[in-house]
């Protein structure tokens, strides 16, 4: 195998290339998810103005995953660095900075803080690994200037990415737009006829707010003109007139869509039943507001969809293509204290909160049954099963609840609206990793 990068080309460094940094090169590929999330806590500690939501979380952690098996890659080559192309997750990231109104100096800080905590980790490798004072020494050599290299280099490139990004911005419409958005939201534009104007967009009108998201970065870096396109799509459905798209980063975008008479009820019922919208791709995620009207239905609305994404994010693959406000309305309030809503959940339904799938398939049917008032025939409707099934679910659900739902029952039915989301919550935020 021929080496590239020079200070590797010695027959003692291709030595300790061989015995100590490729097999370290091969164990930092598979530990990558992990220290991408022990990087980005720390990013979290030191700029924590950057981790807005916890899509902004989940972007970064993509991100550095994918940059440090690339860098993993190099070093198991022998390869030179220098010559990188970053992965399309990174140049996202680099590129939605700049609609976030991010600072260059921050964005490059992330780099420093991630590199910070990958030469810690490959210190203490190369310490454990190397008994030999000048073997340990010549890997210190190698690895700092692979992974010094790599991250000068990324940062060059990523600085290009986001001044690109920042001129076509300024240029564009899409600049004031945003602008217009951020104030819009933060209640400090209170003038419809102004809002109309920057926003290119009538306020006076009835709104749904919505914001479709996917998990993790595509391969072609594509993601936002997917996401715009559900938005579309979603829009179609509902019948909307116009729509207006903003960018909450590398793997989300907000919409309003808006008609000049009110939406039709039934329509949005039937978008809240969760089913996947005709012409959005699978993985993409939508949450949905209810019906406002002027400015402050267009804040109302868009909030509300930001309670429902945070639900069905936590909720997972459990959840539904697309999240309806409305229906998780309580679990929304219910689980705005993590440790809190986990306590409730476990003291009021005991062994009824268990994780396994045929527990939270009794628990799934007591909630609708009591949804619908206590009755078989409704809720069997709903669950598309017989009567009797619904019977016999409740008996067992009452059994390992060791009472009747009548007992408690407000406590009960809104335990049970939480229970989803029940995972999510008890899964270790990244700065508690």
């Amino acid at each position: 195998m021929e080496v590239e990068w020079p200070p590797a080309r010695e027959p003692s460094a291709q030595r300790v290339w061989r015995e100590i940094l490729r097999p370290m090169a091969a164990q930092m590929r598979a530990s990558a998810g992990e220290l991408a999330q022990r990087a980005v806590a720390r990013m979290q500690i030191e700029l924590p103005e950057l981790f807005a939501d916890q899509q902004n979380v989940q972007e970064n952690l993509v991100s550095t995953e994918a940059s440090l098996r690339q860098l993993a890659q190099i070093i198991e080559l022998a390869g030179d660095p220098r010559g990188v192309e970053l992965p399309p997750s990174t140049l996202a990231i680099a590129r939605s900075a700049v609609h976030r109104q991010v600072a260059l100096a921050d964005l490059m800080r992330l780099y420093r803080l991630a590199q910070e905590r990958v030469w810690q980790w490959m210190l203490t490798h190369i310490v454990d690994k190397a008994s030999d004072a000048a073997d340990q020494a010549v890997a210190l050599d190698l690895a700092t200037g692979w992974l010094f290299a790599y991250v000068d280099e990324a940062m060059v490139r990523a600085d290009r990415a986001y001044e690109v990004e920042r001129d076509a911005w300024l240029r564009s419409a899409a600049a004031v737009r945003a602008a217009a958005v951020e104030e819009i939201l933060a209640d400090r534009e209170r003038n419809e006829q102004r809002a109309s104007k920057r926003l290119r967009y009538e306020v006076n009108r009835h709104h749904i707010g919505a914001i479709a998201w996917v998990e993790q970065a595509s391969d072609s870096g594509e993601n936002q003109a997917v996401l715009g396109d559900a938005l579309a799509a979603l829009a179609n459905t509902l019948g909307a007139e116009t729509t207006l798209i903003h960018s909450l980063g590398s793997l989300a975008v907000a919409g309003w869509m808006s008609r000049r008479d009110a939406f039709a009820s039934d329509t949005l019922d039937a978008v809240g039943r969760g089913s996947r919208v005709p012409g959005v791709l699978p993985g993409v995620r939508i949450a949905v507001g209810e019906a406002g009207r002027g400015l402050e239905g267009f804040r109302r609305t868009h909030f509300e969809a930001g309670h429902a994404r945070r639900v069905a994010s936590l909720v997972g693959p459990r959840g539904a293509a697309v999240t309806r406000y409305r229906s998780v309305a309580v679990a929304a309030l219910g689980t705005a204290d993590r440790d809190h809503a986990l306590s409730f959940i476990t003291r009021v339904l005991g062994p009824l909160a268990a994780d396994d799938e045929a527990t939270f398939r009794l628990a799934m049917t007591l909630s609708v049954y009591l949804d619908e008032n206590r009755s078989r025939s409704r809720a069997a409707e709903r669950l598309t099963v017989h009567p009797n099934t619904v019977s016999y679910r409740v008996h067992q659900a009452e059994a390992l609840l060791g009472r009747s739902v009548a007992t408690d029952f407000l406590d009960v039915q809104v335990a049970l609206a939480m229970l989803p989301a029940r995972l999510g919550l008890a899964r270790p935020r990244p700065d508690e990793l």
